[in-house]
């Protein structure tokens, strides 16, 4: 088949989103497809092999009258399908893959002009009016869990069929520790690494794994590792500091991918305690793919990814319940070893790009050429 996935910020910046269309770009283009990847005018630093890239110009939201983050979206993308529409219609694709409900009015036009089937995969929950109706004239309507599935069908009476995000198994994967990382960071024998890799948002709910810090057995050496960028960093670093448990904590900024594995091979604990209902969680299943336990919070599409006894699931803005399962995890290995090796298997079975695509070929009703 030929296949045009447009997503405007899949070339201008890096996310949940992002990470599914280059990943599902990739994996099928293994599997003998053509696929091309429409964006915005942007660069991505590793192009996936075998795809083509294509970016247009547009309007960036900061400079649309601020009538809500919704319409200022809405219009970004519109303004991207006036330079992009015609080449998609020229392009005769078989199937035009989008993102985002924003993508909703362009990728039903050129279907209308060109033939192709448009396929939607939602990520979350923004709604805006006319959804309904345009969600009921596409090919196909998949989303990212059960969850965000649920909540689709609930405001638009259909239910999406789930195709979770999927991981690099490959990539993702358990590493020897790095000897590189211990020296780099000073660790000390015995020392317990705990890694956050996310954006710094205050919905990621990091400021209450910081005050769990406080409540962790004062027996155990603790080294907490924050990776990524973002608006929330300066209270996360005030908290730290008022709470007298800075020297426990290093902030490493925003992490090249390649990395990510490194930091989690020197890690006995992964934590993700999110406030907000997230749709999957894809920085927790990286973290399970490279075998290493997790301490998340119970809420939205989590519970799908932290499957029974592939980590510890712990109700949201609760820090002494976060301590709690870090004091019982952090000294019990025979625990750890267990849940990141069951953590590994169920990411691999269950969120791995070649699983899958070809769910995704199965359920449009292609088979690869590969």
């Amino acid at each position: 088949m030929k296949i045009a996935l447009y997503n405007l910020t899949t070339t201008t910046k890096a996310g949940g989103v992002e990470s599914f269309t280059l990943g599902i770009a990739s994996a099928l283009a293994r599997r003998g497809h053509t696929v091309h990847i429409y964006g915005g005018r942007g660069t991505i630093a590793d192009i996936p092999q075998g795809v083509a890239v294509f970016t247009y110009p547009y309007l960036s939201r900061t400079r649309v009258p601020n009538f809500g983050s919704r319409f200022r979206k809405l219009i970004e993308r519109l303004s991207l399908s006036i330079f992009a529409l015609a080449p998609l219609i020229c392009g005769r694709y078989d199937y035009l893959y989008i993102h985002k409900p924003y993508d909703l009015p362009a990728a039903l036009l050129a279907s209308a002009l060109s033939g192709a089937k448009v396929v939607f995969n939602s990520h979350g929950a923004e709604f805006f009016p006319g959804y309904r109706t345009m969600v009921k004239r596409i090919y196909k309507f998949f989303s990212c869990s059960l969850y965000n599935a649920l909540d689709v069908e609930r405001y638009a009476s259909i239910r999406p069929i789930v195709l979770y995000n999927g991981i690099d198994t490959d990539k993702f994967k358990p590493l020897p520790k790095s000897a590189e990382l211990v020296k780099r960071h000073s660790l000390k024998d015995g020392e317990r690494v705990l890694v956050s890799i996310c954006r710094l948002v205050g919905w990621k709910g990091l400021q209450y794994a910081i005050a769990a810090l406080a409540h962790i057995d004062k027996s155990l050496s603790i080294r907490y590792f924050i990776g990524g960028e973002g608006p929330y960093e300066k209270q996360l670093r005030q908290l730290a500091a008022d709470l007298h448990v800075s020297e426990r904590l290093v902030f490493l900024g925003r992490l090249p991918n390649d990395e990510i594995p490194a930091y989690y091979s020197i890690a006995h604990a992964a934590l993700y305690p999110s406030v907000a209902d997230e749709t999957f969680g894809i920085s927790i299943a990286e973290a399970m793919a490279c075998g290493v336990p997790v301490v998340a919070a119970n809420v939205g599409g989590i519970p799908e990814v932290v499957a029974e006894d592939t980590g510890l699931l712990i109700p949201p803005k609760d820090e002494t319940a976060i301590a709690k399962a870090l004091n019982t995890l952090l000294m019990d290995e025979q625990s750890r070893q267990r849940l990141g090796a069951n953590a590994r298997t169920w990411v691999t079975q269950n969120f791995n790009w070649g699983v899958i695509a070809e769910k995704f070929e199965k359920e449009i009703g292609v088979i690869a050429d590969a």
